[in-house]
């Protein structure tokens, strides 16, 4: 039985809307840019996607959430430090601040910078040793098991884990291991109130010495600057210099 036009016309109008959906449901999705979640701090552009991947969008992570229960003890631990009676961090929004950066040193330092740094010699502006701006906030702001970056090259960024906080003599210790598949050892002190730090950090290629001072200082190869002993005694003396200087 031939079927009247109007009965012709919604049958057709009805197979066109099916066919319209099935095409919605079953093309390809296209190539939309990722969501990278990040602990903390997004990552630098492009480093979470390879050549011809379609851009990535970082989406930092509070501590908060990704710490739970614990973030609530380190926040205490690291605000009951003191210095000279006075809390490392007077507000929330310095200490905030302060859990936001992740690297310790950086490049940048002029020549002329360098000159003006108490810590400035002749030996040690001509020797190639590389001047840094270094930022005591990022260790002050850390408790064991953080982590922060050591910049050790231009090529690459070190990622760094805190194994142990002690005082020594008034003043701040920060131990750890290095991460990634070399490995390595850091100590680095700190004494706060000069706005002071001297350490080590050990790695399979050597061992690297640094030292600042309001904040501006450098990183060298040991055997360009100061030997620490045995014991690995890095303590600073009270007028806020390194004990084990070789001049």
């Amino acid at each position: 039985m031939a079927l009247r036009t109007p009965y012709r016309v919604a049958l057709g109008a009805a197979l066109l809307l099916a066919a319209g959906v099935a095409w919605v449901v079953l093309r390809p999705a296209p190539d939309t840019p990722g969501v990278v979640l990040t602990p903390g701090v997004a990552p630098a552009p492009g480093a979470n996607h390879g050549a011809g991947d379609a851009p990535r969008t970082s989406v930092a992570i509070p501590e908060h959430l990704l710490m739970g229960d614990s973030y609530r003890d380190v926040v205490q631990r690291i605000r009951a430090r003191q210095v000279d009676g006075r809390a490392l961090f007077p507000t929330d929004d310095a200490f905030a601040q302060a859990r936001q950066q992740r690297v310790l040193f950086s490049a940048g330092v002029s020549p002329a910078e360098a000159a003006r740094s108490p810590l400035a010699n002749e030996r040690r502006l001509q020797d190639g040793r590389q001047w840094v701006r270094y930022d005591v906030r990022v260790l002050a702001a850390r408790a064991e098991g953080d982590r922060f970056v050591l910049p050790l090259s231009a090529a690459v960024a070190t990622e760094a884990e805190i194994e142990s906080v002690d005082v020594v003599q008034g003043q701040l210790r920060w131990s750890g291991r290095l991460l990634g598949p070399e490995g390595g050892t850091f100590s680095i002190t700190q004494a706060m109130g000069d706005q002071y730090a001297v350490g080590s950090i050990r790695t399979p290629a050597g061992e690297f010495l640094l030292e600042a001072k309001g904040g501006t200082g450098w990183v060298v190869e040991s055997g360009k600057e100061f030997l620490l002993p045995s014991g690995g005694n890095d303590t600073v003396s009270d007028d806020g210099s390194h004990l084990n200087h070789k001049h």
